[in-house]
């Protein structure tokens, strides 16, 4: 796959995500004290909740079903401790260093860098012409 159609699917695919992300998420296992039953709220507040949620670490209740029969027979408590990578990712975006996820592509103009060395370079081969 050329380098070209590599950037054109990372830009197609980060457009889809941030269109998809401005949904209205529906999944009624999210919740927190700002969220009650009668505001819906978007995949991306959702996916930013779940974040903070597993970076402070949380407790979950499961119910426990009979394999035999499929019926409860309990609840059962799971604690889920504190995760250092969304934490590490929380505390980079809340101090603006946030990673690029878009590839951008490279421009076909010289840079200057590049233009200041080719300078130089046809400058020292003139002296070197003496």
């Amino acid at each position: 796959m050329s380098n070209k159609v590599k950037i054109e699917a990372n830009k197609l695919l980060t457009h889809f995500i941030r269109e998809i992300a401005n949904e209205v998420y529906e999944n009624p296992l999210i919740t927190g004290p700002a969220i009650d039953d009668s505001r819906m709220i978007t995949k991306a507040e959702a996916l930013a909740r779940f974040m903070w949620k597993a970076a402070l670490g949380y407790k979950e209740t499961v119910e426990v079903i009979d394999k035999k029969t499929g019926r409860v027979i309990g609840h059962k408590e799971i604690i889920h401790s504190q995760d250092k990578v969304y934490v590490t990712m929380l505390y980079d975006r809340m101090e603006g260093r946030v990673p690029t996820v878009e590839v951008k592509e490279a421009s076909k103009k010289a840079t200057v860098t590049d233009m200041v060395s080719k300078e130089g370079k046809n400058r020292i081969n003139e002296i070197a012409k003496r």
